[in-house]
C-alpha cells in the first residue's frame, strides 16, 4: 500500500462518527380511563314467610304494569304518554277499586277514586297532587269521604338527598299531624321505578318506599303506636337483600332484576 493511501485510511478510520439522531416513539391514542356504568336494578319479587309479592313491569322499563300477591291481591296499571292512567285493584281476581290519573298544569295531577261493585263504579274522592319541578309531591289537597278514602291535606318536604323527610296531615285547620322519616345511605329497593312515589299512594303496602335511600324510621307524634322501623342487609353494590319490619318482626327477602 502507498504511503499516500495509508495516511487516508488512518484519517478516516480516526474519525468519529455522528451520532444517529434519537427518533422519538410514534404516540399512539391513550386509552380513556373511565368510571365503571353502575347497573340499575328493579325488584321484581319481595317474599316473606307468609306473603309473597310479585312485579311486573312494561317491557324494556321501569314502569310497574302488574303487582301480585300470593294473599289474592293485585294491582294492574297502565299508562298515557308515560304517566299512570289507570290501576285497578283486584281481591281474588275481582276488581273493587278503581284510580285514574290525569294531568292538570305543569307537573300536577288530579287522582279520582271509585269503588266497583260488580258493573258500578262509585266515585269516592279526588286527590290534587302538587309536585315540584323533580316530581316529586309537595302537597295532596283531597276531596272525600268514607272509609275507603283515608286521605287527608298535606304538605310534603324532603331531605337534600331527595328523601321525604316529614309530612303535615291536616285533618281540620285546628289539627296537624307531623309525621318524620329517616333513611340510610344505600340504594332504595325501589329508588329506579318510574312513579313509584304516585303509585303507592294507593298501592297497600306501607312497606314500599319510593325514596332515593332506604327508610329507617316512621314516626306518627299524634299516632305513635304506628311508629315502625327497618333494619336491612345489603348486597355487594348496596341494594338491600333483606328487610325486617323490627315491631311485627316481618322480614322480606328481594329479587331484583338488572334495568337495561
Amino acid at each position: 500500500m502507498s504511503l499516500q493511501l495509508l495516511e487516508l485510511y488512518l484519517i478516516a478510520s480516526c474519525k468519529k462518527a455522528k451520532p444517529r439522531k434519537e427518533e422519538k416513539p410514534v404516540e399512539t391514542d391513550k386509552p380513556i380511563i373511565t368510571d365503571p356504568v353502575k347497573k340499575q336494578f328493579i325488584p321484581i319479587k319481595l317474599e316473606s314467610e307468609n306473603l309473597i309479592i310479585n312485579l311486573k313491569y312494561v317491557e324494556n322499563s321501569a314502569l310497574i304494569s302488574e303487582v301480585n300477591s300470593s294473599d289474592g291481591y293485585s294491582v294492574k296499571i297502565t299508562y298515557r304518554d308515560q304517566l299512570p292512567f289507570e290501576c285497578l285493584k283486584y281481591k281474588s281476581k275481582i276488581p273493587f277499586k278503581s284510580i285514574y290519573f290525569r294531568k292538570t298544569a305543569n307537573t300536577d295531577l288530579k287522582v279520582t277514586f271509585f269503588d266497583i261493585d260488580g258493573k258500578v263504579d262509585t266515585p269516592t274522592g279526588s286527590l290534587m297532587l302538587t309536585r315540584n319541578t323533580k316530581e316529586q309531591l309537595i302537597s295532596i289537597q283531597a276531596s272525600g269521604d268514607g272509609p275507603s278514602y283515608p286521605y287527608k291535606e298535606s304538605t310534603w318536604s324532603y331531605s337534600s338527598a331527595g328523601n321525604v323527610s316529614g309530612i303535615i296531615v291536616k285533618g281540620s285547620p285546628n289539627d296537624a299531624s307531623p309525621i318524620k322519616y329517616t333513611h340510610d345511605e344505600k340504594n332504595g329497593i325501589f329508588k329506579n321505578v318510574q312513579h313509584a312515589q304516585l303509585l303507592f299512594l294507593e298501592m297497600g303496602y306501607s312497606f314500599f318506599c319510593a325514596d332515593t335511600n332506604n327508610r329507617l324510621s316512621y314516626s306518627n307524634t299524634h299516632k305513635p303506636l304506628e311508629n315502625t322501623d327497618f333494619s336491612y342487609q345489603y348486597d355487594s353494590v348496596d341494594y338491600p337483600k333483606q328487610f325486617t319490619i323490627l315491631q311485627s318482626k316481618q322480614t322480606f327477602k328481594i329479587t331484583y332484576t338488572e334495568l337495561k
